[in-house]
């Protein structure tokens, strides 16, 4: 999962004003997929046949990276997933009123952005005791252009 520390950072940060979670999903770059990266060759993570599978990786994520902001997990049905369109990373901040906060664009160019809009909101939130409004978050468009095949949606979630 990249750039766990700096959410973990948000979440000490604001966590006596909002509800965290991080969502662990279908892993991205499993060692036996088609997209493999080295830490889950070198770590053995393999796709995830089972939701026992899936909750074994994420627990081992938890605590490896020492994370204390809680993580839930998605069903091997992948519900969360295809309602967020999470894969292979995204944040979202959901107001009280159910309405989307924040949307970052998918993926690692989305991930940045999305948690300096993040941060945005919470500290305006913080400043004011008034929720703010919807703070669409896009990738950096340069490296996009650089020949990134990255898919940005912002569009509010189905859920």
């Amino acid at each position: 999962m990249r750039q766990v520390g700096a959410i973990e950072r948000t979440y000490q940060d604001y966590k006596d004003i909002a509800a965290f979670f991080i969502v662990y999903i279908r892993e991205a770059h499993a060692a036996d997929s088609s997209w493999p990266v080295g830490y889950a060759k070198e770590l053995d993570i393999k796709e995830h046949k089972t939701y026992g599978d899936r909750c074994t990786v994420a627990t081992r994520l938890v605590r490896e990276k020492k994370l204390t902001l809680p993580c839930l997990v998605d069903g091997i049905d992948n519900q969360v997933n295809e309602a967020y369109q999470g894969w292979p990373d995204r944040i979202f901040l959901v107001r009280t009123d159910g309405k989307v906060g924040v949307a970052a664009g998918q993926g690692p160019w989305g991930f940045a952005p999305g948690l300096e809009k993040t941060r945005e909101w919470l500290a305006e939130y913080d400043k004011t005791g008034q929720e703010p409004a919807f703070l669409e978050s896009k990738p950096d468009v340069a490296k996009e252009k650089a020949g990134e095949d990255e898919k940005t949606s912002t569009a509010n979630p189905k859920p």
